[in-house]
């Protein structure tokens, strides 16, 4: 039987001590994560709704990107003014790439329709003319449903009032379905471009 002075028990980290905290953060603790998440998940919630100007879905990828951050490159910090300022960058820097990512995805998208459209020639040296083969054949895979949400927006140009109206839909749930589509249509891309490499 052990002595008790020899069994030692780890106490259960706290926001008071952002040290031991931030430690437990980077062994990948997920007591300490739990922790983070109920202190501080409706705080972030918040500051990348801000950043997402008031697009709800959009804010929601921004905390997801952020706490994926946060897990893979948290460092030690001694000071909860200091965890928070990480916390707060890190959401900046996922909102900027995913601004990027969704520019090039909407350009994409639009000389899609160009292309289909009016039968643009792609130059051979074109360096998106993969992507452009790519995206062709994942929006051929999209169900019917999903392939009017799409055409509707980004093709025919409607507004999402229109397209709730035409389909019985309110603006938020158009702007749910169309997010759901585009995460579908990036993965599809991702997948026939690594197929392809």
């Amino acid at each position: 039987m052990k002595d008790a002075e020899s069994v030692t028990v780890e106490k259960p980290c706290t926001l008071a001590d952002v040290s031991r905290l931030t430690v437990a953060l980077k062994r990948g603790d997920e007591s300490a994560f739990a922790l983070l998440h109920r202190a501080w998940s409706g705080r972030i919630n918040r500051y990348c709704f801000a950043l997402a100007a008031g697009d709800e879905n959009f804010a929601a990828e921004i905390a997801q990107a952020a706490w994926w951050r946060l897990v893979k490159h948290i460092r030690v910090m001694d000071d909860e003014q200091a965890l928070w300022n990480w916390i707060a960058c890190a959401a900046r820097h996922a909102a900027t790439d995913l601004r990027r990512k969704g520019k090039r995805y909407l350009l994409a998208l639009t000389r899609f329709f160009e292309f289909r459209t009016y039968s643009t020639a792609l130059d051979s040296q074109d360096e998106s003319a993969d992507l452009l083969a790519a995206l062709e054949s994942a929006l051929e895979r999209l169900t019917p449903e999903e392939r009017v949400l799409i055409e509707k927006r980004y093709f025919e140009r409607d507004s999402l009032e229109a397209i709730g109206a035409s389909l019985s839909l309110s603006t938020r749930a158009v702007e749910g379905r169309l997010a759901r589509v585009r995460l579908r249509l990036r993965e599809m891309v991702a997948m026939e471009l690594k197929l392809n490499a």
